[in-house]
């Protein structure tokens, strides 16, 4: 532990709670708002919940800072993102929760490490492991839990869920709101524009309503073309979001739900690729230099494009004993580009990887009054995807590498909990998992004459059909004691596990033959996670205070290694394992009756526990060393807010906000890199992470007029992943002026 003056507040907050009394002194400040959540599938006050919820509300997901899922997390705690090159989505911005997330193996397969649902219903995609591609526009809330949570929700995410819930059908009133909005970059550029707007129509009065809801976006980028001054929009971006809801009441006991959504963005350059350089605080990027590319975009400017589709059914039922839920999702990526150039490598790359998931999901969650709570479930789920990627690589030429994939999974989970006294509950939880999957493709050489997107006709590089099957069992147990009614202590201990990495029949046979099997885990990547933490709601409500100790224990982590044999020359093996300590802290305070403040820390420490035989392996990632540490992840975090309104004596009311976020250097790295040829060592990004955020407004009646800034500073460090020394790396949109006209009259 890297940590000890931390440890010993995180001990001395579980001892003698009742000390934080004295942080604040006695006000006569309003309360902090109460916040509910759904984390445990029952609405419950986020600071009554036995395990770490970070919830932010509808009134801050509505501020321009807050534009992108992703932004968000700059208000939780140990979150890492930017681990992956792109900084938007579907560019791959990964997010890391407590040392584990998208790179942790950086080795594929597996169901995603952070799980993402949308109004509680699983948002699984094969093809990528990356947030859904939606703006904060028109959601109610999002959650962010940390911790395996897959004997409450359908997915077994080992590092976290999180949970967006969208704005819900008012069926007693008609209203609407209309926004628009536009933003400038302080290193000049074309305006980017916002509109859109919301319109709820109740049907039948307290029984039908409809709520749709339209946002088109447009984003000027920040990167230039290298030698070609007149384009101006190298990282330009227009996404348009719809969403159409219906709601149907016929009784206070039932209700049903369908939505429908549409996510469609343009870019050109995707944010992170193609790069040249970004030390000078602009993204430079290279055309199109390659006859391959070339072909598809002839004036050397790449174009991409994503569009995915979302649709749900939703049946809830008030059995008096209990609530009882059917939920039905499939998310439809019709289109998922990814063309670009690595200049590190010397590949042109076209890609395409649409997918297609369908998910049922069944569960009755008990309202009994009683000292025994239960939670019953089923999830499965049908995934199909497709990639078809088309390279040029400068040592080998054109191929494509054409593959089909589909994937079916089961899961039963359950919990319950007793109230043991009225100040001690108990709770576990159990989880059985069983999926299958299949992987056929094949690779070929570009033969004279084949298009460049395919089909190719050429030498055939190897094909493959491989069947694949995985099940577990996880649990969580625990116990909770509330010492005084403001405040409790919990205790848990979970487990999760991601499916052992898929290996072709050919690896395996020059496996088998090398007397090698050892190396490729039959099992799953198991993680062992102990969480210990107290909430205290304090001062009369006026200060909010939450210590977390996490302690995750990980076996048999996927480690992509050269190997001395022929065909199998880099496979993903086992054998590597690492613990992951995590501090969270979260303090949220009532200043006066008009400003309050919130901070939210993570302190994150690893090592690497084990790793294969040298004499096997001669050739493993030498910067991952026994008693080192594990890659990806800030080992420290940081984010300050400051909230203040006033009411004015016209009747408006003034606003204002600002938010502070750090992380300290990553310490970069990726398998795949080491692979062609880089073993040594990390590369730790250049920069750590920084961005404040500011936000101003006033309100009068349903209008909103809001000013804000974006990255304030200006601070353009790179503080993602590099692949080599001095090389270039993702940094931030500059600093950016937003201004926000709303009409709410919802």
């Amino acid at each position: 532990m890297k940590h000890p003056i931390l440890l010993r507040l995180f001990i001395l907050g579980l001892v003698y709670p009742v000390s934080f009394c004295a942080l604040a002194d006695e006000s006569d400040s309003a309360e902090v708002d109460e916040i509910i959540v759904s984390a445990t599938r029952r609405e419950e006050s986020v600071m009554e919940i036995p395990q770490s919820v970070q919830a932010i509300p509808r009134q801050t997901l509505s501020m321009p800072i807050y534009r992108d899922v992703t932004d968000i997390y700059n208000l939780v705690p140990g979150a890492t993102t930017a681990i992956t090159q792109g900084g938007k989505p579907p560019a791959g911005d990964g997010i890391m929760l407590r040392g584990a997330g998208i790179t942790q193996t950086n080795a594929g397969g597996g169901m995603q490490p952070v799980g993402y649902y949308i109004d509680d219903i699983p948002f699984i995609d094969i093809n990528t492991q990356t947030p859904p591609p939606l703006g904060t526009f028109d959601l109610d809330q999002i959650e962010v839990l940390r911790g395996p949570q897959g004997t409450t929700y359908g997915q077994d995410s080992s590092a976290g869920s999180v949970i967006m819930r969208t704005a819900p059908v008012n069926l007693s009133e008609a209203g609407y709101l209309a926004r628009t909005g536009m933003m400038s970059y302080a290193k000049g550029g074309d305006m980017g524009l916002t509109y859109g707007g919301v319109v709820n129509l109740p049907i039948v009065e307290d029984k039908l309503g409809i709520r749709i809801s339209y946002l088109s976006e447009t984003d000027p980028g920040h990167g230039v073309v290298q030698g070609r001054p007149e384009v101006d929009y190298a990282h330009e971006e227009e996404r348009v979001t719809m969403r159409t809801k219906l709601t149907y009441m016929p009784s206070d006991r039932a209700e049903f739900t369908l939505t429908h959504s549409e996510w469609e963005t343009d870019y050109f350059f995707l944010p992170g690729t193609s790069l040249k350089k970004s030390d000078n605080g602009v993204m430079e990027v290279a055309e199109i230099g390659w006859d391959f590319g070339l072909e598809v975009f002839p004036d050397g400017i790449f174009r991409n494009k994503n569009h995915t589709a979302w649709t749900t059914a939703l049946a809830k039922f008030d059995l008096g004993f209990a609530d009882l839920t059917y939920s039905y999702g499939d998310v439809d990526v019709k289109t998922r580009d990814g063309n670009q150039e690595d200049f590190n490598y010397g590949i042109v790359t076209l890609s395409d990887t649409p997918s297609n998931t369908t998910t049922h999901e069944i569960r009755m969650v008990s309202q009994s009054d009683g000292p025994l709570g239960w939670i019953a479930g089923y999830m499965s789920f049908d995934s199909e995807g497709e990639g078809n990627v088309y390279y040029n690589f400068a040592t080998y030429g054109d191929y494509s590498a054409n593959s089909q994939s589909s994937q079916e999974a089961t899961a039963l989970y359950g919990e319950l909990t007793y109230d043991i006294s009225d100040s001690i509950t108990v709770f576990g939880g159990l989880r059985t998992h069983d999926e299958e999957a299949l992987e056929s493709g094949q690779d070929a050489m570009r033969a004279e004459g084949d298009p460049v997107t395919g089909p190719y006709t050429g030498f055939v590089l190897g094909t493959n059909n491989e069947p694949y099957s995985h099940d577990n069992t996880s649990y969580r147990v625990g116990v909770e004691w509330s010492p005084q009614e403001n405040g409790l202590v919990y205790l848990s201990r979970s487990t999760a596990s991601r499916a052992p990495i898929r290996v072709s029949g050919a690896n395996l046979v020059a496996l088998t033959e090398a007397n090698l099997t050892g190396l490729i885990p039959e099992d799953a990547t198991e993680l062992v996670s102990t969480e210990i933490g107290t909430k205290w709601t304090l001062n009369d409500g006026d200060l909010k205070v939450e210590f977390v100790y996490a302690l995750g224990q990980w076996e048999d982590l996927a480690m992509r290694a050269a190997l001395n044999i022929p065909s199998a020359l880099a496979l993903p093996m086992g054998q590597t394992d690492a613990d992951v300590t995590s501090i969270e802290v979260s303090v949220e305070a009532n200043l006066t009756d008009n400003l309050s403040i919130t901070y939210a820390g993570g302190f994150t420490d690893t090592e690497v526990t084990g790793i294969p035989d040298p004499a096997i392996v001669p050739n493993f990632p030498g910067a991952v060393q026994l008693g080192g540490e594990l890659y990806n992840y800030s080992p420290t975090t940081h984010s300050l807010s400051m909230n203040f309104q006033q009411e004015l004596s016209n009747g408006s009311q003034m606003y204002a906000s600002g938010t502070y976020a750090s992380r300290s250097k990553i310490n970069a790295f990726s398998t795949l890199a080491s692979v062609m040829g880089d073993l040594c060592c990390y590369k730790p990004a250049p920069s750590g992470y920084k961005n404040l955020s500011l936000s101003a407004g006033v309100r009068r009646d349903s209008w909103d007029l809001n000013v804000s800034v974006t990255n304030a500073t200006n601070f353009d460090g790179m503080y993602g992943m590099v692949f080599q020394e001095g090389g270039p790396g993702l940094i931030s949109m500059p600093r950016a002026i937003h201004l926000q006209v709303t009409y709410d009259n919802l």
